[in-house]
Formats: structure tokens, sequence, C-alpha cells
């Protein structure tokens, strides 16, 4: 199940709903909302038209109308200007949609490349509640004051992740604050799991498994030391988990010695219902790809006395 982002919204134009002389195909992306978008590759002589796949929930109202995967894209018309285009399988919407529909869109927390979309069409009571709230915009945040997070948002974090990462290692972040606000919060999450993951081949460092399907995964980034204690957003604070494993860690039913090996609290053990962790006690976790990144000492040697409580 997803849970989604805050929403932002467009108000359709006739080119959106195919009416347009022309019939150009998709719904165009204003610059204003580009940033709650995938960062699409640069257009070039092979490639005039770079697009990224996107799968999405499609509503009219209150209908759910289809489950579609669709295609966000450059449009470069021969190089004059660059727009950026919804274009795949929106028929269900696009069919039903007049100039000055809303579309009001949102953007998966878990998954970066999955989307709800909802069509709320001219004469409908949410119609004219949106009409009345945005007044003259034509597209942005629902909430201006509590936009989506912004692909820019997660970049700065994840600048701000590798200058740690490059520096001596820091067991406490003693600039965190516990009041950050909820677009900060995410993005440095995001962050978080986009350089943890990829080190571990997005497969959990206990049992190596992990579902997966295209570009999504089961497999979550853990903090060793958790971030409500003011840990690291830093890789060697980190840990790629299983669900099921990324629980018992936080729970403390098993830490990580100074020999890289599996330790099982003896009550957890003891637990007929914890009986799927004993093939791993004494087994070495995977190290990540980048060795320097690897969770440092200090961090294992935190929980285990702390979490774990041995």
């Amino acid at each position: 199940m997803h849970e989604f982002d805050r929403p932002f919204f467009k108000r359709l134009a006739n080119n959106d709903t195919g009416a347009a002389k022309g019939h150009q195909g998709g719904i165009v992306i204003p610059k204003s909302l580009d940033g709650f978008f995938p960062t699409l590759p640069t257009p070039s002589v092979g490639n005039p038209a770079p697009d990224i796949r996107l799968n999405a929930v499609l509503f009219v109202e209150n209908e759910q109308v289809g489950i579609v995967n669709t295609r966000y894209q450059y449009q470069s018309w021969g190089g004059k200007r660059l727009e950026r285009r919804l274009t795949d399988n929106l028929s269900a919407v696009r069919g039903v949609a007049a100039a000055d529909d809303f579309l009001v869109m949102e953007r998966s927390l878990s998954d970066p490349l999955f989307y709800r979309l909802r069509l709320h069409r001219g004469g409908s009571k949410e119609h004219a509640r949106l009409a009345s709230k945005v007044g003259m915009e034509r597209s942005g945040p629902l909430e201006v004051g509590d936009p989506p997070v912004s692909e820019k948002s997660v970049a700065q974090s994840d600048e701000e992740q590798e200058a740690r990462e490059s520096v001596p290692f820091k067991l406490f972040d003693d600039d965190a604050h516990f009041h950050e606000t909820r677009v900060k919060r995410i993005a440095r999450a995001k962050a978080f799991s986009g350089r943890v993951l990829p080190l571990y081949d997005y497969r959990c460092a206990v049992c190596g498994k992990g579902h997966a399907d295209e570009d999504a995964w089961e497999v979550e980034a853990a903090h060793i030391v958790p971030r409500g204690l003011k840990g690291m957003d830093d890789a060697r604070n980190g840990l790629a988990l299983c669900r099921s494993h990324h629980w018992a860690f936080d729970r403390g039913l098993f830490g990580i010695g100074p020999d890289r090996k599996v330790i099982l609290h003896p009550h957890a053990a003891a637990e007929v219902r914890n009986a799927h962790l004993l093939p791993f006690s004494g087994l070495a976790i995977s190290e990540p790809l980048k060795p320097a990144l690897r969770p440092h000492d200090d961090t294992l040697a935190w929980h285990l006395k702390h979490v774990v409580g041995l």
C-alpha cells in the first residue's frame, strides 16, 4: 500500500485534453511542477525526447478508472523549446476531461515512480472547492505552506550526506533538529536510502534477500544509531535490511559484534516465534560495495550496548 506526499495540481488547458488544434499528446507539466517529478535526462541529438516510465493509479472524482504505466518525457519541438509531458495510457482521464478541469497529483512516499492522478470536472463540488482555494493560479502545490518534497530538496540532502561521509565519522549529529520541517525530514530520509541501499545492491545485509520489482524494492535503509537519538545521516551509520530484519534490529533482538557477525539476544533466541533468526546467529553480515562506507565500529558497539543490551 502506498502513502502519498502532499498534493499538487494543474488546471487543464485544451491541449491537455486533446481538444486543441494539432491534438497534442499528453498532459503538459509546467515548470512550477517539474520538481515533483523525476529528473529527466538532458535531451541530445541522439535522444531528443528522453523519458522515464511511471506508474499511476487514475481516478475521475472518487471512482478509480485504471492503474497504468505512463511516460514522462521531454518534447523538444525541433529544438525550439522544451516541454515536459505525461503521454501514455491516460485516456481514461483525458478522454473525459475538459479545459479548466483540475488534475490533482500525488507522489508515493515509498516509490518515487508511482503517482495518484485524480480528475475533478467542472460542476463538481470538489472542483468548486479547488477553484475557490487556488484562485487564478494554474498550477502548484495545493498547500503553499506545506508543499510536496521536491527533487531539489532531496538533492540538497544528498549533498549534505555526501559531505559528512567525506570527513572522519561522528557518532552523533549535534546539528540535528528534532522539530525540522516535514519536507526536510522526508528529503533527508530519501537521501539516506538513496545512498545506503545501492551499497548493498538493494539486498539485506543479514539474509541477502529482499523482494524487488523493476524500480521498487522491499529492502530498507536502517539507522544503526537511531535518527531520533541524533544518529548521523551517514552511510557509515546505516545498513540495508529487509523489513523483517529491520524490525528485529530496531527492537534489539539482535546486534552485530566487532567481528561483523550477528549476535542474538538470549531472550530473543529463546522465543519460539524468533526461530527464523536462529540460522543467522554467528554469520557475518554482507559488507557494502564501498569498503570505506561500511558500518563504523562505534555505531555497531553503541547499538549492541544500548539497543540489544549486551
